[in-house]
């Protein structure tokens, strides 16, 4: 139950803190990404603006005397109405004014419309003209009339519906307004498509099916024309309380005359929030692109072009967001899982390192403690002249159990020597079989005394520090006869990469087949009856652990192994 809450409450602090570190970053990325992308709509409105200018000023020279004066101003009407497109792309709205500030053409929610204005012989003039559907027409006809205008369809095949056509049957025009006396809406269908799947022309059949009457009478004699279309607006329904006010802010002269006040220091832009992420930019630019200095410091120009456009930023850095805050999100919640993983294994192992180092100490604690209490015992008879015909049998008896101590001590701090990183490992040309022949020969006699038969089979050359290697043998091969039976065997087989030494008797249980390479710790019982520091087996994994072997111990049928591979 500890455990899950301590990992329980390493996970959600490490999770807390890399959250709290990915919405710092992510927010903050969020607010550059948002100031920039508004720089970069900045640029492409000046861009942009700068065409429609040009065009503008291509219409205008063509009507204007050498005072800079407009020769003919319907013409000039007529030919920015044909321009409109220009103005009204990408969601913009423009005006254009003259030098005084009078407006001269700006974008409205009338419907744009095209008709022949005239011909001669086998040309065709093509005159343009407003119509305002809320002179003619009911609330309920006009969204009749819109929802055709601005349709889309979408056909994927010959035969789909394309579009809708709404064309002028007889109207009139009354200074570039068109009153219509009756609007037809024809459907359009697909005829043929590109290799792309792009529809490239459609077709269809006028008819009278669906009409609207204006009822108007003409009294006033104005011109009548018999055929025209509506001009449908490319970028959907213009018609929005958004679109009329922004129209409005373009084709106001005082909101003009102020930009061009500040004109200097904001090079007539200027953007104002209207909602969270939605900006209306507001840009005017002089005729031909250059402003005079007057006396007094004002600027003056002989027409100005304006150009206004609402724009959400959320729109335009949404995917962009999108894929960094969740490619992040991803990242950082893969590197709070593999970091809390790693630190609550850390945990766990700084908590098993100190329970060994518990167990250590209470294990060291209780060995010493026997010697000890033999020690104390036996002095206290030598000072209270208790037996004094053993006086020397005492002295013996404390020299044996110091001796032991002194075992014990210098084991724990050879393995302490082991285990610390200073330790300079001497790396040299080993044979194995010698070492083992040394080593055997050392026991030969405590075998013997057991009646344990000692074999030895093959050979290697191993490179490793030869008093270490043959400290791991030597503490191997004691584990073994110390955990041999009377009349048992031992045998000890070197292979191409791998030692085996087997000892007949009994096994040692699953579960303490990896604790028997702790300090202080055995296997079984019934393999506990001997005289060593039970340090033995944790020097050897240490020295092999220093020479990067493997090591290991296995239960067989009759007995033990224990092994160690060299390469």
């Amino acid at each position: 139950m500890k455990k899950h809450k301590t990992k329980g409450i390493i996970y959600l602090r490490i999770f807390s803190v890399f959250l709290a570190t990915y919405l710092v970053l992510m927010i903050g990325f969020s607010v550059f990404l948002v100031f920039q992308e508004r720089q970069v709509t900045g640029m492409e409105l000046r861009t942009y603006a700068l065409q429609i200018n040009n065009s503008v000023e291509s219409i205008l020279q063509n009507y204007l005397d050498n005072d800079k004066q407009i020769t003919d101003i319907s013409k000039v009407k007529n030919e920015l109405l044909q321009e409109s497109s220009i103005f009204t792309s990408r969601n913009f709205e423009g005006a254009v004014f003259t030098g005084d500030y009078e407006l001269l053409f700006n974008t409205n929610n009338y419907w744009q419309c095209s008709y022949t204005k005239y011909k001669e012989g086998n040309k065709h003039y093509t005159g343009y003209g407003y119509l305002n559907p809320m002179d003619w027409f009911g609330k309920e006809e006009i969204g009749e009339l819109e929802g055709y205008l601005y349709a889309n369809p979408q056909p994927k095949k010959v035969g789909d519906l394309s579009e809708y056509t709404l064309n002028l049957q007889g109207f009139w025009v009354d200074n570039g307004m068109i009153i219509p006396e009756k609007i037809t809406v024809n459907a359009l269908y697909a005829q043929k498509f590109d290799e792309e799947g792009n529809l490239r022309s459609s077709g269809g059949v006028h008819t009278d099916d669906i009409s609207y009457l204006s009822g108007y009478k003409n009294t006033r004699g104005l011109p009548y024309f018999e055929w025209g279309s509506i001009i449908a607006y490319n970028n959907g329904n213009p018609n929005s309380e958004k679109r009329n006010e922004l129209r409005q802010v373009v084709s106001d002269p005082s909101k003009l005359k102020k930009t061009v006040q500040n004109f200097t220091s904001s090079e007539g832009l200027t953007s104002q929030r209207l909602e969270m992420l939605t900006y209306r930019y507001y840009l005017s630019m002089p005729y031909q692109n250059s402003v005079r200095v007057n006396d007094d410091q004002s600027l003056e120009s002989d027409f100005w072009t304006v150009i206004g456009c609402d724009i959400n930023i959320g729109e335009r850095c949404f995917p962009t967001l999108a894929f960094v805050w969740l490619s992040c999100l991803i990242t950082f919640s893969i590197a709070a899982l593999i970091l809390a993983r790693q630190t609550f294994k850390t945990y766990k192992q700084q908590e098993e390192l100190e329970n060994q180092r518990k167990e250590m100490t209470n294990a060291l604690a209780h060995d010493l403690k026997t010697p000890l209490s033999i020690i104390s015992g036996y002095a206290q008879n030598l000072q209270e002249n208790v037996h004094t015909d053993k006086r020397e049998h005492y002295a013996n008896h404390i020299q044996a159990n110091v001796n032991r101590m002194d075992k014990i001590i210098h084991k724990m701090l050879e393995l302490t020597r082991l285990e610390s990183d200073s330790l300079q490992i001497k790396f040299e040309d080993v044979a194995l079989d010698e070492v083992c022949k040394k080593i055997i020969d050392r026991y030969k006699l405590v075998g013997e005394d057991k009646s344990i038969t000692i074999s030895l089979e093959g050979k290697a050359l191993i490179k490793a520090d030869y008093s270490l290697i043959a400290r791991v043998v030597d503490n191997f091969l004691v584990n073994a006869i110390e955990n041999t039976p009377e009349g048992g065997s031992i045998k000890i087989r070197i292979f191409d990469d791998t030692v085996e030494i087997y000892n007949s008797g009994s096994r040692i249980p699953q579960d303490k087949i990896d604790e028997i390479w702790l300090p202080f710790k055995k296997g079984d019982v019934s393999r506990s009856h001997t005289k060593g520091t039970g340090l033995g087996l944790a020097i050897s994994r240490a020295i092999l652990e220093l020479h990067n072997f493997s090591y290991g111990a296995e239960n067989r049928v009759e007995g033990v192994i224990f092994w160690f591979r060299f390469r």
